[in-house]
């Protein structure tokens, strides 16, 4: 893919609107930057290994210093529900067709707008439910990297409010 300079300001632009996101919420960059990334060109696939480059940049500069704040026996509960779930995403991402990917990213974005329009929100008080959702947000992590509010749906009522953002990353 070759960029005009203005589609390259507009992609960087982007890319530090979505550091500003990581690092004040601790997720939340992907499923509001890759819409509108891929907007200005591509699909997915095209985006997500910077993207995943991005997060992981942002993500150890904020824990650096927080690793104590991290609630690592809930991460250790809710990681075998997660990472099989996010391997099979980055199978599917890399397997299926660029324009399935991009309706499954433009879904994804839908739905979360939906709940945010109709200030609703992703609740779970059932082990099943908590399961399933983590298992779901695995997949779409793996997939998109746009899973982050079905875990925190979860994580939410399982960790101490302190720790959550830095658990999440």
């Amino acid at each position: 893919m070759s960029f005009t300079f203005l589609e390259l300001s507009l992609v960087a632009l982007i890319f530090i609107w979505i550091g500003f996101i990581r690092t004040g919420l601790g997720f939340g960059g992907a499923v509001l930057g890759l819409p509108i990334l891929m907007l200005i060109g591509g699909s997915p696939i095209d985006w997500l290994p910077i993207i995943g480059i991005h997060l992981l940049f942002f993500s150890s500069i904020t824990l650096s210093n927080s690793l104590k704040k991290v609630d690592w026996a809930y991460l250790k509960t809710s990681l075998p529900w997660i990472l099989p779930a996010k391997i099979i995403g980055v199978i599917g991402l890399i397997s299926l067709p660029p324009n399935i990917m991009t309706v499954i990213v433009y879904l994804i974005t839908s739905l979360y707008a939906l709940t945010w329009i109709n200030n609703s929100q992703i609740i779970s008080k059932k082990n099943w439910v908590n399961n399933l959702l983590l298992v779901l947000g695995g997949y779409l992590s793996g997939t998109s990297l746009m899973g982050g509010a079905l875990l925190v749906a979860v994580y939410m009522s399982h960790i101490d409010i302190k720790k959550l953002r830095n658990t999440l990353f």
